[in-house]
C-alpha cells in the first residue's frame, strides 16, 4: 500500500516539474494530475486510520495549492502574450497611418506653393482691372461733361428764334443732335464697360479672400478629416474657375441648351466618365468593358445606367407635358388669360406652389399678377431681378418683395426670370417658388428659361397685336372723319367737321384753322369760348360754331408758314419775330403750324399745340406696360396731324366749296 502511495507521489512531483516547464502541455497535465489525485483520495478513504497515509494527505494538499498557482500563472501568461500581439499590430498601423499622412502632408505642401502663385496672378489681374476701371472712370466721366456742354448749347439753341434764312443754324442743330445721340450712345456703352469691371474686380477679390482663408487653414494642424475636406474644397475651387464655362451653370447663359450634357456633367466625375463612355464607344463596347470589372463596378454601373434612364424618362416627359401646355397656352388671346393659365397648369411641371407671371407698369412703379394683385418693385427679389436684369435662383428662405398695402411677401426658393420685349427691355418677371422637394435642380431651372422665353415671345406678339389694333382704330378714325367731310353742303359745315375731328384724334382743345382764299385767312366764330376772332390767349374750343365768316389779312407764324410752304414746330410762341396774338396759338406748349397744300398752293392752314399724351399715344401707352422708348416729342403727333392734313385737303379739293 505505501508502495504504490509513494509511485503515485512520484507521478504527481512529475507532472508538476512538467506543468512548471514552459514546453508542457497545461490542460492535459493538470486533468492528469486530477485523476491522480481522485486515486489517492480514494486509497486515503480506505486507510484513513495510518498515520503516514494522514502526512501523505498533508503533502498532497500542499501540492494541490501549487498546481492552482501554476495554472493561474499560466493563464496570466497567455493574458499578457495576447496583449503583447496587440500592441505589436497597434504600432504596425500607426506606422501605416503614419506614412499615409506624411504622403498628404507633402500633397499640401505642394498645393500650398501653388495657391500662393495662383493668388499672386490673381492679385496682378486685379490690379490691372482696378487701373482700367480707373481710366474707364475717368473717361466716363469726360464723356458725361460733353454729353452736358452738347445738351446745354442745345437748349440754348431751342430757346433763340429761328430767322427766317436761317438754313446754316437748322444745320447745325441737325448736326449737334447727331453728335449728342452718338455721346450717349458712347456714354452707355462705357458705363456698361464700368459695369462689367466691377464685377469683376468684386469677384476677384471675393476669390483671393478665399484663397487667403484657406491658405491660413491650411498652415495650422490639419486633423485627417480636414485633409478629406480639403480635397473637396479643392475640387470646389476648381468649379469656381471654370463657372463661366461651365455648363450647368443654365441661368447664366438665360438660353435653351443646343443639347442636354448639362444634365451629365451636373454628376459626380467618375460617373460622369462612364456616360461619356457610353456615349463615345456605344453600348457594346461598354457593356464589354463592365463585363470584365469587379462586382462592385458592375453593380454601380448598372445603378447608374438605370437611374439615368428613369431621370431622362422623367425629364423627357415634364418636357412632352411642358410642350403640350406651352401649345394650349399660345391659342389663348388675351394676356389676362394667358397669365392665369401659367399661373395654374405648370405648378406640376415644376413641382412647386407658384408660377407666376408677373407684368411691370413702369409707370406706377410696381408689379401686377394675373388676379390683379400689385406689389412694389423697391424691396426683395423682384428689385435684384429689376436692377441687375438676369435670372435669379434664390435656394433659401427669402424676401419677394412688398405688396401696394406694404405687406411683405417671403418664398422658401425661389426661381425669378426677367421678361424682355422686342426692344430688350424688362417688362416683367417669371416666378416660381417654393419648391414641394424643398430645392429646384437643374432641371427645374432649365424648365423655367424655356416658359420665361415663350413668355417673351407671348408679350412681344401681345405688343404687335395691340399695336396694330391701336393703327387700325386711328385709321378709322381718320376714315370717320373723311366720311364726315364729305357730307359737307358749305365751307361753314366743312369747318365744323374739322374742329371736331381735330379735337378728338389730336385730343387737342386749342385749335386755330384758317382756310386760304386771296390772301386772306378765312374761319368761323365760336360761341361760348374766350375767343371771338380777336385774340387766341386762352382760347377753349369747346362751344356752338356761328355761321359768320371772319376774314383776317395774313399775317403772324401762319403767314411765314404759308409762304414757304413747310410744316414749322415754334417752342415758345411769344418770343418768335412774326408771332401775332389775332392770328397765332399763345401756347405754353410748343405748338405746330401745318399748311395745307393741292396743286403747290397752300388752300388751308392750322395752328396745334403738341401734347406728348394724345390719343395715339395713350392707346400704346396701354399695351405694355407703362415702358416707352420715346425721349423728348412724341414723333408720331406729327404723323398724325400730317395725316390728318392730308385726308382735309382731299375733302376740299373734292367739294370746292365756296
Amino acid at each position: 500500500m505505501h508502495r504504490k502511495l509513494s509511485s503515485l507521489l512520484s507521478q504527481t512531483s512529475c507532472k508538476k516539474t512538467q506543468i512548471m516547464s514552459p514546453n508542457s502541455n497545461t490542460s492535459m497535465d493538470i486533468t492528469q494530475l486530477t485523476n491522480l489525485h481522485m486515486q489517492i483520495l480514494k486509497m486515503i478513504e480506505n486507510n484513513s486510520k495510518d498515520t503516514d497515509i494522514m502526512k501523505i494527505m498533508d503533502t498532497i494538499k500542499i501540492l494541490s495549492k501549487g498546481l492552482e498557482k501554476a495554472s493561474q500563472s499560466e493563464l496570466e501568461l497567455g493574458y499578457k502574450d495576447r496583449q503583447l500581439q496587440k500592441a505589436q499590430q497597434l504600432y504596425s498601423e500607426l506606422e501605416q497611418k503614419f506614412q499615409v499622412l506624411k504622403t498628404k502632408y507633402d500633397d499640401l505642401e505642394g498645393q500650398n506653393k501653388n495657391l500662393k502663385t495662383k493668388i499672386d496672378e490673381l492679385m496682378h489681374q486685379n490690379q490691372l482691372n482696378y487701373h482700367q476701371y480707373q481710366l474707364q472712370t475717368k473717361l466716363s466721366g469726360d464723356l458725361n461733361h460733353k454729353v452736358t456742354n452738347l445738351e446745354s448749347r442745345l437748349e440754348i439753341i431751342l430757346e433763340s428764334d429761328f430767322p427766317n434764312e436761317s438754313v446754316n443754324i437748322r444745320k447745325t442743330l441737325t448736326d449737334l443732335v447727331k453728335e449728342c445721340e452718338r455721346q450717349k450712345r458712347e456714354l452707355q456703352l462705357k458705363n456698361q464697360e464700368i459695369s462689367r469691371l466691377t464685377e469683376q474686380y468684386k469677384s476677384s477679390q471675393q476669390r483671393i479672400s478665399k484663397l487667403n482663408q484657406k491658405l491660413e487653414l491650411m498652415k495650422k494642424k490639419i486633423s485627417i478629416r480636414e485633409l478629406e475636406n480639403l480635397a473637396l474644397d479643392r475640387a470646389e475651387w476648381i468649379e469656381q474657375d471654370d463657372k463661366q464655362n461651365d455648363p450647368t451653370q443654365i441661368l447664366i447663359r438665360y438660353q435653351a441648351c443646343d443639347n442636354l450634357d448639362f444634365r451629365i456633367n451636373a454628376l459626380k466625375l467618375e460617373f460622369a466618365d462612364i456616360m461619356n463612355d457610353i456615349q463615345e464607344q456605344g453600348t457594346t463596347v461598354f457593356t464589354q468593358k463592365v463585363m470584365q470589372s469587379t462586382q462592385k463596378q458592375i453593380k454601380e454601373s448598372i445603378q447608374l445606367v438605370t437611374s439615368q434612364y428613369l431621370s431622362f424618362k422623367d425629364f423627357s416627359e415634364k418636357l412632352n407635358m411642358m410642350l403640350k401646355q406651352l401649345i394650349s397656352l399660345q391659342l389663348i388671346e388675351t394676356l389676362q388669360e394667358q397669365m392665369q393659365f401659367i399661373e395654374y397648369n405648370f405648378k406640376h411641371v415644376f413641382m412647386c406652389q407658384n408660377t407666376r407671371l408677373w407684368i411691370l407698369d413702369a409707370q406706377m412703379g410696381i408689379l401686377y399678377s394675373s388676379n390683379n394683385q400689385r406689389v412694389l418693385i423697391n424691396k426683395g427679389s423682384f428689385s435684384e431681378v429689376l436692377r441687375f436684369q438676369k435670372p435669379i435662383h434664390k435656394r433659401d428662405y427669402n424676401l419677394l418683395c412688398d405688396n401696394t398695402n406694404h405687406v411683405a411677401m417671403y418664398t422658401n426658393q425661389s426661381l425669378l426670370y426677367p421678361i424682355f420685349n422686342q426692344n430688350q427691355i424688362l417688362s416683367g418677371i417669371l416666378e416660381i417658388s417654393n419648391s414641394v422637394s424643398d430645392y429646384f435642380s437643374f432641371d427645374e431651372e432649365y424648365y423655367g428659361v424655356i416658359l420665361a422665353k415663350f413668355c417673351e415671345q407671348l408679350i412681344k406678339n401681345q405688343i404687335k397685336t395691340r399695336l396694330l389694333s391701336v393703327t387700325l382704330k386711328f385709321d378709322s378714325m381718320v376714315q370717320n372723319a373723311f366720311n364726315d367731310f364729305l357730307l359737307s353742303k358749305t365751307q361753314f359745315e366743312l369747318y365744323k367737321y374739322i374742329r371736331h375731328w381735330m379735337e378728338t384724334i389730336l385730343t387737342v382743345s386749342m385749335i386755330a384753322f384758317y382756310f386760304v382764299k386771296n390772301d386772306q385767312f378765312i374761319t368761323y366764330k365760336t360761341i361760348g369760348t374766350s375767343w371771338d376772332g380777336m385774340t387766341h390767349k386762352n382760347a377753349i374750343t369747346q362751344g356752338r360754331v356761328l355761321d359768320q365768316p371772319i376774314n383776317l389779312n395774313k399775317k403772324g407764324i401762319a403767314k411765314q408758314v404759308c409762304d414757304r410752304k413747310k410744316e414749322l414746330i415754334v417752342m415758345n410762341m411769344r418770343k418768335s419775330i412774326e408771332f401775332d396774338e389775332t392770328i397765332d396759338l399763345d401756347s405754353i406748349l410748343p405748338v405746330l403750324i401745318h399748311p395745307i397744300i393741292f396743286d403747290n398752293k397752300v388752300i388751308a392752314v392750322f395752328e396745334v399745340p403738341i401734347k406728348q399724351r394724345n390719343l395715339l399715344k395713350q392707346e400704346k401707352d396701354k399695351i405694355m406696360l407703362g415702358s416707352s422708348t420715346i425721349v423728348g416729342l412724341d414723333q408720331s403727333f406729327e404723323m398724325m396731324a400730317a395725316k390728318l392734313g392730308t385726308t382735309i385737303m382731299n375733302a376740299i379739293n373734292i367739294l370746292k366749296l365756296q
